[in-house]
């Protein structure tokens, strides 16, 4: 198929000639989905591993391309996929005790790199002097580490805004209300954690 073909096909049409056996129409998926991907991904996890699980989620994306209901979703489904990664990813990082949120430089920006993507439009456009925007960064991202990978995954998707609670609900395979329940969990928790911090002067 040659290539301006192939870039006019919609969504839904390139899953159709994949399954029917064109794989090679698979990259024009890649192609046209591949800056969301890691725009999302960037906002969940460390930079150094964006790529390396942008292609898992491609990968398993190709592999369990018959399992796609709505072949038009595709670009949802695949979100859905990188997300579960994401969670993947936090779950191994706890179990491993390996991840730390604290940083390498005096303000914690290596660490913080990711959280500060993250929390951008969000939170950190109310802190416009440099030094309010490393505290405020560590503090969030200190309180975020208390969180379990669950909770942290909801709360990411939910305050980036990328997503309404319906469809961080379809993405996590989670009902709307299991949801709403882990959003007022670690609000709750991340208030806790801060009281406590302020009682002890911390």
């Amino acid at each position: 198929m040659r290539r301006k073909n192939a870039e006019e096909l919609t969504d839904g049409q390139a899953v159709g000639l994949v399954l029917a056996g064109q794989t090679d129409v698979f990259a024009v998926l890649v192609d046209r989905h591949k800056d969301y991907l890691c725009a999302l991904l960037s906002r969940h996890l460390p930079p150094s591993d964006v790529a390396e699980i942008a292609q898992d989620s491609f990968v398993h994306a190709f592999e369990k391309l018959g399992q796609l209901r709505e072949a038009e979703a595709f670009r949802g489904w695949l979100s859905s996929i990188a997300v579960r990664r994401c969670l993947r990813h936090w779950r191994a990082a706890a179990s491993r005790r390996e991840v730390s949120l604290s940083g390498n430089g005096p303000d914690g920006q290596d660490g913080h790199d990711w959280l500060e993507i993250f929390m951008a439009q969000d939170c950190m456009e109310r802190h416009e002097e440099h030094a309010r925007q490393a505290e405020a960064k560590a503090l969030v991202a200190g309180l975020m580490e208390h969180l379990s990978a669950e909770d942290r995954l909801a709360l990411g998707l939910f305050y980036a805004r990328e997503h309404p609670v319906a469809e961080i609900a379809a993405m996590l395979d989670w009902t709307v209300e299991k949801v709403k329940v882990r959003l007022h969990r670690a609000r709750k928790s991340m208030a806790k954690t801060l009281r406590e911090l302020v009682l002890r002067g911390e």
